[in-house]
């Protein structure tokens, strides 16, 4: 019959002791994690937000300069894309710039229904050049609506600059707009993984496994970008 010495008996109290902590630091955490008001999920949504108020600041900035490049061109620049393009005036002289069409003079005054005529002017002229704009009103944009002032910009750049660059591709030389060549570089490139079907830039991204499939193809960091798109799955 064996006997159990008081060595190790004292080393089975550690173990078991250590068991017990392990077991104990597990479970809280597990429910720190469950707990939507945690340490850990508000971190969580903290660090979310304030990566997509940085991503929301360089599309702004970038989009402040393509526009200024443009409006530079008739000796006009705006300061901030949210509350400048609110009264319409600027956002009217910047489609006359990109298409070199007249448009309708702006309204004189500066009450809001002004400012919503003016806007309405330039959605319509973008609606008559078969622009889709997708939930979006004038008053998104005279009420300074971050998201749909940098959608409307976003839509303006892809008419006005992209959609008229035409390449070669192929041997073929067949000749694509900008836009469906990128289309079809970034079918090519995600072919084969699994759960990936582009078809379009907005609703076939939405999920990340397409995003995430291109860096894995470009990325040397394989192993990373890997069990990011194993995630995403």
């Amino acid at each position: 019959m064996s006997t159990i010495s008081p060595t190790d008996f004292d080393s089975l109290e550690i173990q078991q002791q250590y068991n017990d902590i392990n077991n104990r630091w597990d479970l809280a955490a597990e429910t720190d994690w469950d707990n939507e008001n945690s340490s850990a999920r508000l971190f969580e949504r903290s660090r979310i937000k304030a990566l997509a108020d940085e991503r929301e600041a360089v599309q702004k900035k970038t989009f402040t300069k393509w526009v200024n490049s443009h409006l530079g061109r008739v000796t006009s620049r705006i300061g901030d894309l949210y509350t400048d393009l609110r009264d319409g005036r600027m956002l009217i002289r910047l489609l006359e710039v990109l298409s070199g069409e007249q448009l309708p003079k702006p309204t004189k005054g500066r009450m809001r229904i002004h400012c919503l005529e003016n806007v309405d002017k330039a959605l319509q002229f973008l609606k008559e050049q078969k622009v889709h704009l997708e939930n979006m009103g004038s008053h998104d944009i005279v009420d300074g609506n971050h998201r749909l002032t940098l959608g409307l910009i976003w839509t303006i750049i892809l008419r006005f600059q992209i959609q008229d660059i035409c390449v070669e591709t192929g041997d073929n030389k067949e000749r694509k707009s900008a836009k469906e060549a990128l289309l079809l570089w970034c079918q090519m490139k995600t072919a084969g993984y699994p759960n990936v079907n582009i078809h379009n830039f907005t609703t076939s991204w939405r999920d990340g496994l397409a995003f995430s499939a291109i860096v894995h193809k470009h990325r040397s960091l394989t192993s990373s970008c890997t069990q990011c798109y194993r995630l995403l799955q």
